[in-house]
């Protein structure tokens, strides 16, 4: 079935990672635009907000398409800064950080169009949304 799920983990709008990647991708490029103004990171822009807009709004009505959208997004996002021209062009830093954060949205993405089990998916059920709940019902207690 495609995609695995219908809605990632059954509501778009919770906090998914997919988010912090992508958003964290279009804060990247941002500065790249503002830094290089000739250098234009127009397509991972674009991917990054146009990925979120299709994994937040598109996949909880048309799964089909909205996930598809969010998985070429990434594939973009993730792939764009090693296109040659880009490859001399950005500054290393930034375009490793874009890979990386890409990858991070992948995570998320991946796990919930394909079903696959991905690494922080992993972690997250095996502890690590226990923990953060813990956590921030010390800091909720405590003010």
């Amino acid at each position: 079935m495609w995609p695995y799920h219908l809605a990632p983990d059954g509501n778009a709008a919770l906090p998914h990672h997919y988010y912090i990647g992508m958003g964290l991708v279009a804060l990247v490029a941002a500065i790249v635009w503002d830094d290089h103004p000739k250098r234009e990171p127009v397509a991972v822009m674009m991917a990054a907000v146009g990925g979120c807009f299709a994994f937040g709004s598109v996949w909880p009505r048309y799964p089909v398409i909205g996930a598809t959208l969010a998985l070429v997004a990434n594939a973009m996002v993730i792939l764009a800064p090693l296109r040659p021209a880009w490859w001399s062009l950005w500054p290393r830093r930034h375009q490793v950080g874009i890979i990386l954060l890409g990858l991070l949205a992948a995570d998320d993405v991946v796990q919930h169009a394909m079903g696959w089990p991905t690494p922080i998916d992993h972690l997250w059920k095996a502890g690590g949304r226990a923990a953060v709940v813990d956590v921030f019902g010390v800091v909720a207690h405590v003010v």
